[in-house]
């Protein structure tokens, strides 16, 4: 009998598949992304939490597949994309690879059909990692952008001003599609990616003014930004801080 495939099991693109976590939030949208990267030989990019029935589903997949699997590699180490990382490379008895160990910015991972360019994308966090498909033209952008609703920049990690550069250097890659941490396939990148600088840089010209006016605290500033969506203000104000950080380096507040 053929094996039945997972009903969350989705394949992308020939030879990338997508299993999504159960680990829904406000911060997640429906959950984190797992790829599976191959069509014999392959790799699994961001395992998700420490769920053990995503981890299941995952080895299932693989199964399945008949994956070879040689590697896990992370895009960054926040336990939505990491947490179930090492416990899945023992199980499966294979490395598990992220920035800085040993993986490095511009290293090319071979993987069956595809070449993978690690693009060291900080900004989210310093340790932050894209994986680049060029003959596709397919980004594998964990979280530096999501298929709904924007990414969170918090210090002292996150920096506002490496963010705003990891955005413009992948878009200069004009890729075909981004496959990202959370949500669906972004299939116009270069508007999403317009558009993410845009409200960064509208956020950023709120912070001036608001501080222009006398508001020079992160908490004050988003009480007056987020006034209308008041639930939002604890968010709001890390990000304030964050364009804060920015600005303060930049000698303009």
């Amino acid at each position: 009998m053929k094996p039945t495939l997972d009903r969350n099991l989705t394949q992308i693109y020939p030879g990338i598949w997508r299993l999504i976590a159960n680990n829904p939030s406000p911060m997640t949208g429906p959950g984190t992304n797992t790829y599976l990267v191959g069509h014999k030989q392959a790799i699994i990019i961001d395992p998700g939490p420490a769920d053990e029935a995503h981890l299941a589903n995952i080895t299932r997949a693989c199964q399945t597949l008949a994956l070879d699997v040689q590697a896990i590699i992370i895009t960054h180490h926040h336990a939505d994309h990491s947490g179930g990382a090492r416990q899945l490379a023992q199980r499966l008895g294979i490395s598990l690879l992220s920035f800085g160990d040993p993986v490095q910015a511009g290293d090319r991972i071979e993987v069956d059909h595809l070449t993978l360019t690690v693009q060291h994308t900080p900004g989210h966090i310093q340790a932050h990692i894209c994986l680049w498909a060029s003959e596709q033209r397919l980004l594998l952008a964990g979280d530096l952008v999501a298929g709904q609703g924007t990414i969170l920049v918090i210090p002292p990690d996150g920096d506002m001003a490496a963010y705003l550069e990891s955005l413009r250097a992948m878009q200069a890659l004009n890729s075909a599609a981004i496959l990202p941490g959370h949500g669906p396939v972004i299939e116009d990148p270069q508007t999403m990616l317009q558009e993410y600088i845009e409200h960064r840089l509208m956020r950023e010209q709120q912070v001036l003014d608001h501080a222009a006016q006398g508001h020079h605290s992160a908490a004050d500033i988003a009480a007056q930004i987020y006034a209308d969506r008041p639930t939002a203000i604890g968010i709001g104000t890390l990000q304030v801080e964050a364009h804060l950080e920015k600005l303060r380096k930049e000698g303009r507040v």
